[in-house]
């Protein structure tokens, strides 16, 4: 329901900007987070790279901003493997 809400939101601000309602292009990019203690630790992994113990969040917007896609992994993941999944999950929901 609230993913269906947010696909009419974002078709309505790309029309009123003249632009169609289904964007053709998109932006994906990722962002390495701390998670808080309270996160269980399976849901947890190691970004070696950023050295950050935490989860992992791919964020898919189109041209104009606006959000089509979340994903988030444990840090752990590789971003080639988790921009596939977004890429994925953005292609299923528009």
């Amino acid at each position: 329901m609230t993913e269906r809400i947010l696909t009419e939101l974002r078709e309505d601000v790309r029309l009123a900007h003249d632009r169609q309602s289904v964007p053709k292009a998109m932006i994906i990019d990722s962002q390495s987070v701390q998670a808080a203690d309270t996160v269980h630790h399976d849901t947890r992994g190691y970004d070696s790279g950023k050295k950050i113990n935490g989860r992992k969040r791919f964020i898919v917007t189109d041209t104009l901003g606006l959000l089509v896609t979340v994903w988030i992994l444990a840090a752990a993941w590789q971003d080639r493997d988790g921009a596939k999944g977004a890429l994925l999950a953005t292609y299923a929901a528009t």
